[in-house]
């Protein structure tokens, strides 16, 4: 899974290295960083916005054993919306409807 990230604006924290990764962020900009590393990321000054990836990869219990909180967030690529699991479906945040 991925997370969509956000960097610091303090310049001492925009260049991480995780993992031996190294991220080099830029204030006003996302990054789509592995799960394993966006923990470091974030436990340096980065925020994590939402999950990101294919309609494919949402969180869900019967497909990847994931069940995700009420109110998380997801950047479904495949349709380029942002979508909010609601404990039972997920759905656009902009219409309420299901996708």
């Amino acid at each position: 899974m991925n997370f969509r990230m956000w960097p610091p604006y303090g310049v001492g924290y925009q260049t991480v290295v995780a993992n031996g990764r190294t991220y080099n962020g830029v204030p006003g900009t996302s990054q789509d960083i592995p799960d394993f590393d966006a923990a470091v990321l974030a436990a340096n000054g980065w925020t994590k916005v939402c999950w990101v990836g294919p309609t494919s990869s949402r969180p869900n219990a019967s497909t990847n054993g994931f069940l995700p909180n009420r109110i998380d967030h997801f950047y479904d690529t495949t349709i380029a919306k942002t979508i909010m699991w609601d404990g039972q479906a997920w759905r656009d945040i902009a219409t309420a409807n299901a996708v």
